[in-house]
């Protein structure tokens, strides 16, 4: 692990532990021996051996493909049967069968176990499609197979699958078109009492794209977990604030934060983003009644829309401050494959790469329309330092009541920025670099370019 991130996550070796991994391990049918392997946690790369080995599975996201395509080509050359899975090979089956046995598009519950019985038996095809068995109930994964103290989140929880919504930057309408489906709250409320009894668990992430798009159904959960007198952050829309009785439910049953998908101020921005059932205008209200629930709130800002420039990108920051934002993250703009966005940069000659590996949201991908590449970098690295300092973390946090874990968070990243500048001998970026005289210059240093290759680029 670099040594920004170890900074981060108080030296534990990686952030979450493998859920989806977990999940997996579940869902294996009888007579399989499972052994989990997460590179994230392991001291050297992992290195493919036959060791009696019947079948391999790996999961994928876009940035981790060029890497899981390596371990399965290893595997395969050995002579081991390999399953792709995760939203990458999802997306892009065809492609993933260059280096797969079977390739399993979505939900692991209902095409892993099938996969492995056929594999078994001698009638594997190809590839085994979630919308074949839809409704197969999201399993509670295994975790007895990892090691807790590698993890700082240990306990992920994932309560629904999907989203109602229709972004068309986001992977999970591509992979699930809009069906929303929920886990029995019998099993959710099962799950958290035993990672308490087992591991003294408090506090909870609900690793969801959307915890309550079901209104109905949410209360229903947030109702039936508060006997457990846990704490919970996760992911929501700003939709929420809309139901009093919703938010209510929320903070009763333990709710410190959630992470909303904000994306941009600008309304044209949010239009191509296929974000209609929000409207910018209205941020600040819903905002503000979601706080006064006592809930924290972390935006989440893309750049590089076509219609943005670097000034809009500082405006989504002084946005975030003066609407006293907990957290915030700015993520570049990456048109994902199976997107709709990627098809329109694609069509439109506009993507820059190939190469998986840069699909991570801190590479520009594509040619953006109102920034160049670099430009659109240094006001994704300039909206990080500006929000994250001291002063700025002051004003949106306060001293009184402490918020011990936001401050604590808020250090963590600022330590972790400045620690990489000063280590790499470059000076923090600002947004007011982009006035200066010399502004080609003080960019490119920055960034650790020379002033003609950020000219170039």
């Amino acid at each position: 692990m670099p040594e920004i991130i170890r900074k981060m996550t108080f030296s534990r070796r990686a952030l979450f532990m493998p859920l989806n991994l977990a999940i997996c391990a579940a869902v294996v049918p009888e007579g399989w021996d499972v052994e989990i392997i997460d590179e994230n946690v392991t001291d050297s790369p992992h290195v493919p051996s036959t060791g009696g080995l019947d079948a391999v599975g790996i999961g994928a996201m876009t940035t981790q493909a060029r890497r899981a395509y390596e371990l399965a080509d290893g595997y395969r050359a050995l002579g081991v049967p390999v399953i792709l899975g995760g939203i990458h090979p999802s997306a892009a089956p065809d492609e993933a069968l260059q280096h797969a046995t079977i390739v399993c598009k979505g939900d692991a519950e209902s095409t892993l176990p099938a996969a492995l019985r056929d594999l078994a038996a001698g009638r594997a095809k190809q590839i085994y499609d979630w919308r074949d068995e839809p409704d197969t109930p999201i399993a509670s994964p295994r975790k007895d197979l990892l090691n807790p103290s590698d993890y700082l989140v240990f306990n992920p929880i994932q309560t629904t699958r999907g989203c109602p919504h229709d972004c068309t930057f986001c992977t999970t309408p591509a992979i699930f078109g809009r069906q929303f489906r929920k886990r029995s709250i019998e099993s959710i409320v099962e799950e958290i009492r035993t990672a308490k009894e087992n591991f003294n668990t408090r506090v909870f992430i609900f690793s969801d794209d959307d915890v309550a798009g079901d209104h109905k159904w949410a209360i229903e959960l947030f109702e039936a977990i508060r006997p457990l007198k846990i704490k919970w952050a996760s992911q929501c829309d700003i939709l929420i604030s809309r139901s009093d009785r919703l938010l209510a439910a929320m903070h009763d049953s333990g709710c410190v934060g959630v992470i909303l998908g904000l994306e941009s101020t600008k309304a044209s921005t949010l239009h191509q983003a296929g974000k209609r059932y929000v409207n910018a205008d209205q941020y600040i209200r819903q905002i503000r009644k979601i706080q006064a629930y006592g809930i924290s709130l972390w935006g989440s800002f893309i750049f590089g829309f076509d219609s943005d420039d670097w000034r809009d990108c500082m405006d989504a920051v002084r946005f975030a401050q003066k609407t006293r934002l907990c957290m915030s993250c700015y993520p570049i703009l990456t048109p994902y494959p199976g997107t709709r966005l990627y098809q329109q940069y694609q069509a439109e000659g506009r993507l820059l790469t190939d190469d998986w590996e840069k699909y991570n949201g801190s590479t520009v991908v594509f040619r953006p329309k109102k920034m160049m590449v670099n430009e659109l970098r240094h006001a994704q690295m300039a909206a990080f330092h500006e929000f994250y300092l001291p002063r700025s973390a002051f004003h949106r946090l306060g001293l009184l009541p402490l918020k011990r874990n936001s401050w604590m968070a808020n250090l963590a990243i600022y330590r972790g920025l400045a620690y990489y500048y000063s280590q790499k001998r470059r000076p923090l970026p600002r947004f007011r670099h982009f006035l200066a005289a010399d502004a080609n210059r003080r960019i490119a240093r920055s960034l650790g370019l020379s002033s003609q290759v950020w000219m170039d680029t």
